[in-house]
């Protein structure tokens, strides 16, 4: 009997000790158990977001916490600059990133523009995601190689793939800048879309301003072989008919004075990555790194590729799930055409990479949540790919479907492209209509 009562004292004490350990925001993988599924998911609901604590209660997603053999950090030469940014920097009433000295958005920072935020600042919700905003700036120019899928219960249903591209006017690093730029450009993106024949070339091309003007958005539909310069809020229309959206790249990729921001906690959860190990790459000597990912083929393994799998076909294979501390940040739009009301971002809060999103309808329903997976590479020089990801999947509630947007190699996907292999002019309106032929 005794033993019989010390034994249930000691499962006790340890179930009482992770609480505390929850609460106290330090949570280790070695503390987690090899598998979190439907059956003890309530144990670990404080380490899931509520929609995928959801998914995982009915079986939708099994989640595999691990250990990741790197730190998941941002380089040495970025937090330094990030410091010399102390006090420079400040948020207007309109929500524009501004120099305090000169009261306009500065020409060009490298770094944080806020190293050290105070929660209790009504701002800090606008801070953090200046800050996340200037830590993907700093990859300087890139292109991606892109494979969109459209996922039902039972599948894939349809795909398109083609190329992203992006170059970033500020955030560059220090002899990198761009001073001829009178347009005042934060950025320009174009995505070119190369497969299936059926959509070939339905191309969209965005030029994303410093200052208050409204972004200028064009799209190329081959079906009437024009260009039209469609409205700011045309970037939260379904992308293609898929379960995403333009301003959802990167979990964020819309114009921060459009939305209202609001800090409102932290917590820690858990995140996934693609690979526990760092995938070192090469660099070039223009400073360009190649990419590299932990999976063949077009995209990572998801549930609907493994006959034996019976949760969501959508589900993710061969993640490992890491505890990471995040703040919890809302975003609400200002303009009432925009499509979407609340937003719920779940934002690292040692490098700033937004983990995870749950958007809401204006009505005030819950619709969709969208899910980061990303690996660590870094090349010799210290250069690293933090803040960049694999895949994002948005999982629309109400429809029971996912669109799944994947990265993977090619040769032409770098990161960190200088202006001599991606400049101004590839993305002028001329290029975009005869690219868009």
């Amino acid at each position: 009997m005794k033993r019989g009562k010390s034994l249930k004292y000691f499962v006790l004490l340890m179930c009482s000790m992770f609480v505390l350990l929850l609460c106290s925001g330090i949570v280790h993988a070695f503390d987690l158990p090899k598998v979190i599924d439907k059956k003890n998911c309530a144990q670990y609901k404080d380490l899931l977001i509520p929609s995928m604590y959801r998914a995982v209660e009915r079986g939708d997603f099994i989640i595999t916490p691990g250990q990741i053999n790197f730190k998941y950090k941002q380089n040495d030469s970025f937090i330094a600059a990030s410091a010399k940014n102390e006090g420079k920097f400040d948020v207007n009433s309109e929500g524009d990133l501004i120099d305090k000295h000169t009261g306009k958005y500065p020409e060009n920072i490298y770094g944080y523009p806020f190293p050290n935020i105070d929660l209790k600042d009504p701002k800090a919700g606008e801070k953090i995601i200046y800050n996340f905003n200037f830590q993907r700036y700093r990859f300087t120019g890139s292109r991606e190689h892109i494979y969109i899928s459209w996922i039902n219960k039972n599948g894939e249903e349809r795909y398109i793939q083609g190329l992203d591209q992006r170059l970033y006017m500020n955030g560059r690093q220090p002899g990198q800048e761009i001073k001829n730029n009178p347009d005042k450009i934060l950025y320009f993106q174009f995505q070119n879309v190369m497969e299936p024949m059926s959509v070939k070339g339905t191309n969209t091309l965005a030029y994303i301003y410093m200052d208050a003007r409204t972004d200028s958005n064009y799209a190329y539909v081959p079906a009437i072989r024009r260009i039209r310069q469609t409205g700011a809020t045309t970037r939260s229309d379904p992308y293609m008919g898929s379960d995403s959206w333009l301003d959802m790249n990167y979990m964020w990729d819309g114009k921060d004075r459009n939305m209202k921001w609001k800090y409102v906690g932290e917590k820690t959860i858990l995140v996934s990555f693609t690979s526990p190990n760092m995938l070192p790459v090469q660099e070039l000597p223009d400073g360009r790194i190649t990419r590299v990912f932990p999976y063949t083929g077009k995209h990572i393994k998801y549930g609907h590729e493994d006959p034996k799998w019976k949760g969501a076909s959508w589900a993710p294979h061969n993640i490992t799930y890491v505890p990471r501390k995040v703040w919890i940040v809302e975003q609400m739009p200002k303009d009432p055409y925009y499509n979407w009301g609340l937003h719920i971002n779940y934002v690292d809060q040692e490098t700033y990479t937004i983990w995870y999103k749950e958007v809401f309808e204006k009505s005030g329903d819950f619709r969709t949540w969208v899910v980061t997976l990303l690996h660590y590479s870094e090349a010799p020089s210290g250069k690293n790919n933090t803040g960049d990801w694999d895949s994002q999947f948005f999982i629309d509630e109400k429809s029971y479907h996912a669109t799944a947007v994947n990265r993977a190699a090619h040769p032409e996907a770098f990161l960190y492209m200088p202006a001599s292999k991606l400049d101004s002019s590839f993305f002028s309106v001329n290029n975009f209509l005869l690219l868009s032929k």
